[in-house]
């Protein structure tokens, strides 16, 4: 009603700025002395007091108008009341951009008096010329005196004829202004449609892939978010993903029956729905949320199926220091143009902050965060349930979470426990500086003992000991900010530790059996973490920043950044390649340097980290796949993949592992604290677990060796712009990215060798990526990469009558094959990864792009050839904004 009642006093003051004009030139006798000049300010019509307003209510937010406090009070009322309205005014037209114009078109001295009485007798010193083109026949009636608007009579033709085009470009901006703008819009509908096509084909085929020799996926994604804005001091949010599943052809005899496993047999429908198994996108989907502000209070509240939080480092935090380079084209890239992305992702990358690096944990519940308090304090909240840690499922989860992808919080809301959190800051300290309180704990119900799946293990398995499981619960203190421009600081220090439940047996007869109500709860001892972080600038062409941790060997925060995978599990004692300086985990010390000058036309990345565990851990090492994990995490159509409590494959037809794998963990452990080795999934992301025996008879005797391990990183990361080699102003950019790291257990200052001493694992990564801005809106990117692993430690465990079957030697999902039936054989870990790759990207509109990739990829491992296989990856996705 604001906007129409604007629109029609706007028009209606432009119809008498046009009457008054041609009424001058009317014959009969002039106006003034119609007009009372009685008539006071009070007794102005509404109209004509909304185009005239003193200057000093102009200023008020409802300037719009420019109309008198006391005549627009109660249509005010209806709307807020104008110290309401101050904030969201300015979201629409801001106060100083409104109060000009205004001023313009009533300034004080032209109409803040009425117009001195002129003599009706009294005749023009000249005849006034007549508007050209005017007809005078058609003139339109007088207007009544109540509704003109006055000009001094001593102005001549030439300064009214200015007037009136001044008033005319003044009614014209206001009239702008009460138009729905890009930012004030009431209801506004924004979003992507992207469609996406994989193929995969395995031309030698190892037994991992045996389910999977090729595979073409076709799918497709509608995400809108949509804003209402009823008034200028609430907003409303709702976000929703519609996924279309397009795939339907299977090239080997899964397309008979794809889903053997685990029991739906003769399905002719593809067990994993879609390309990402589950219908669920990277932003927040099927939520809603509200957004509530004042000058002194503002706050927001969303539920539903994703809400991406962070709070402090030990608590809630993602971390992840991986370089992301430009041959990868994300699923969740934010709207921008080929330039843009590439800018961003090769020629000048962005190393902290954004969707590829933000710290972001992912929940499902309820989340409040009051951003405005008084006293510049900010809090937040959040009641959700424990997504990917819930043990009373058979699958060990239920709904997935945690993943920046399309699997993310696909699944059911069913688990038995909460996850709470709280936080209270104070911002603005120092001038610069936040100050925070943060607390989060996982707490499941004691249910679980009447789930099969919980409570199987010890009942049918004669797992030994009683069931038990552990309610983790952090508290931190942490400050951040910059105590000068170009300085800045996190630290947090925090103090973790577990609420344990444990079931006590109330069977007879040798029977095991347990119920909620006879169990006993104890609290640990409290553990102690800390994490600090430091940004310096002072010399411009190296800045330079330091991380530090010290975390106790069993300070644990599932959410936080001592949870190295994405992928939620209960506390294990393990060990990872690249620990400390791509990721952290429980049990650690160190301190890493990443140095990273500028130079024209070119940068420089060199990072170096070392880190200790505190106390001796058990030697279950793991590392990742980078160079090629992610195409053999997406080419397998085990819904294991998924989950890192099962190996990566067992999921597929034909329910086994096909990776001969080297040895885990051989004593049987319940599946939360599963250390089985062999290769587990997460989402985009492939990892390799497996134990660095020294002999043959650690593993008869089931023992895990034990040491006080070193990882040592280096890598250096860089690029540089050869265009002007070449005479173009087009970005060449030459980047590339080698790290050497290493697991020892000793003090190794580089990582250069398996055979240096104490050297349990090593690794080399290269990565050679060109590319070349063709056109503003066509680049190219190159890919040539190669990744080493190496140990000298590793064993098989073989058995006759399995691996007759086809089924590895570790068995599938259930028991591990006794010892006493196995036989080991040495086979040190020797793998190479190649790939080679060229990609496009195009912005073939506006708002719209393709982005093309085929790459060429090996893999060799050295001492099990059956694990080797030669694939080509083609993917292609076509993104669509509006």
């Amino acid at each position: 009603m604001r906007k129409r009642y604007l629109s029609a006093v706007i028009l209606l003051c432009s119809s008498f700025l046009f009457a008054q004009e041609f009424d001058s030139y009317q014959d009969e006798a002039p106006v003034a002395e119609e007009t009372s000049t009685e008539a006071s300010s009070e007794e102005v019509s509404e109209p004509a007091a909304e185009e005239s307003a003193p200057a000093e209510e102009v200023a008020e937010p409802a300037a719009e108008e420019s109309a008198p406090a006391e005549e627009v009070a109660e249509p005010a009322a209806e709307e807020s009341a104008s110290e309401e309205v101050a904030e969201p005014a300015a979201e629409e037209s801001a106060p100083e951009e409104v109060a000009e114009p205004a001023a313009e078109e009533s300034a004080p001295e032209e109409v803040a008096e009425p117009a001195p009485e002129v003599a009706s007798d009294a005749a023009p010193a000249e005849e006034e010329p007549k508007l050209a083109g005017a007809k005078m026949d058609k003139a339109p009636p007088p207007v009544p005196a109540e509704a003109k608007v006055y000009i001094p009579a001593e102005m001549t033709p030439a300064d009214r004829v200015k007037s009136v085009q001044d008033n005319m470009d003044t009614l014209a901006n206001n009239m702008e202004s009460t138009l729905i703008g890009k930012d004030d819009a009431p209801l506004a509908v924004s979003g992507y449609m992207a469609f996406r096509v994989k193929n995969f084909d395995y031309t030698d085929i190892a037994p991992v892939y045996g389910d999977d020799k090729a595979r073409t996926q076709v799918d497709a994604t509608l995400k809108m978010n949509m804003v209402l804005m009823p008034n200028s001091y609430m907003t409303l949010w709702t976000n929703m993903t519609f996924p279309f599943d397009l795939t339907g052809l299977y090239t080997n005899y899964l397309a008979d029956h794809p889903t053997r496993n685990p029991g739906f047999h003769w399905t002719r429908v593809p067990f994993d729905h879609n390309t990402d198994y589950t219908p669920a996108s990277v932003d927040e989907e099927m939520n809603f949320g509200v957004d509530i502000r004042s000058s002194v209070f503002g706050a927001y509240v969303t539920a539903g199926g994703v809400i991406w939080a962070n709070a402090s480092p030990l608590t809630m935090w993602e971390r992840e220091t991986m370089p992301r380079f430009a041959w990868q084209y994300e699923t969740f890239e934010e709207e921008k143009t080929v330039s843009t992305y590439y800018k961003e992702k090769s020629f000048k990358p962005v190393k902290e902050g954004g969707r590829a690096f933000w710290t972001n944990r992912s929940f499902g519940g309820v989340f409040m965060n009051v951003y405005n308090m008084p006293f510049g304090m900010i809090a937040q909240a959040m009641i959700s349930q424990p997504k990917d840690m819930d043990a009373g499922t058979r699958d060990g989860l239920r709904l997935y979470g945690g993943q920046p992808s399309e699997l993310e919080m696909g699944g059911n809301y069913d688990f038995r426990g909460d996850v709470y959190h709280a936080r209270l800051a104070k911002t603005k300290l120092f001038d610069g500086m936040t100050l925070g309180a943060n607390y989060i704990g996982v707490f499941y119900d004691d249910g679980l003992i009447d789930e099969d799946e919980f409570a199987g293990s010890w009942t049918k398995l004669k797992f030994p000991g009683d069931p038990h499981f552990e309610n983790n619960q952090i508290v931190s203190m942490d400050i951040k900010g910059n105590i000068n421009p170009k300085f800045y600081i996190m630290a947090d220090v925090g103090v973790s530790w577990d609420d344990s439940t444990l079931f006590q047996n109330v069977g007879t007869d040798m029977k095991y059996a347990y119920d909620r109500d006879s169990s006993r709860s104890a609290t640990s001892s409290p553990e102690f973490g800390v994490y600090v972080k430091a940004q310096d600038k002072h010399l411009d062409w190296l800045p330079t920043t330091v991380e530090a941790v010290y975390f106790t060997k069993n300070f644990f925060s599932p959410y936080g950044i001592t949870d190295p995978s994405r992928l939620r599990s209960w506390r294990k004692d393990e060990f990872y390649l690249n620990a400390g300086s791509l990721r952290y985990g429980p049990n650690m010390a160190g301190i890493n340097f990443k140095f990273e000058p500028e130079f024209n036309r070119g940068r420089l990345g060199v990072q170096y980290g070392q880190h200790r565990q505190i106390e001796e851990g058990k030697d279950v090492l793991l590392f990742n796949y980078r160079l090629n994990g992610r195409n053999m995490w997406e080419s397998t159509n085990s819904w294991t993949k998924y989950n890192a409590l099962f190996w990566a494959d067992s999921g597929n037809a034909t329910s086994a592992n096909g990776y001969v794998n080297r040895a885990g963990v051989l004593t049987n452990q319940r599946k939360m604290e599963r250390q089985r080795g062999g290769l587990y999934g997460g989402t985009w992301e492939l990892w390799e677990s497996f134990v660095a025996y020294e002999n043959a008879d650690q593993l008869k005797e089931e023992k895990v060796p034990e040491h006080v391990k070193w990882s040592s990183y280096l890598s250096i990361d860089g690029g540089y712009d050869i265009g002007h080699w070449f005479g173009t102003d087009r970005n060449v950019m030459m980047a590339g990215y080698a790290s050497i790291s290493g697991i020892s257990k000793t003090f190794a200052p580089v990582a250069y060798s398996e055979s240096q001493t104490d050297m349990l694992l090593w690794s080399f990564y290269g990565l050679f990526e060109p590319t070349f801005a063709l056109t503003p809106t066509v680049h190219l990117v190159g890919h040539v990469g190669l990744e080493t692993w190496k140990s000298e430690y590793g064993y098989t465990v073989n058995d006759a009558n399995v691996r007759t079957t086809g089924v590895n030697a570790s068995g599938a999902y259930g028991l591990l094959i006794p010892t006493s039936q196995s036989t080991y054989e040495k086979a040190p870990l020797d793998y190479y990864q190649t790939a080679f790759g060229i990609g496009v990207d195009w912005d073939f509109s506006a708002r719209a792009g393709i982005h093309l990739r085929y790459k060429y990829a090996t893999h060799t491992d050295n001492y099990i050839s059956e694990n080797d296989w030669t694939g080509h990856f083609i993917t292609a996705e076509t993104k669509v904004w509006f």
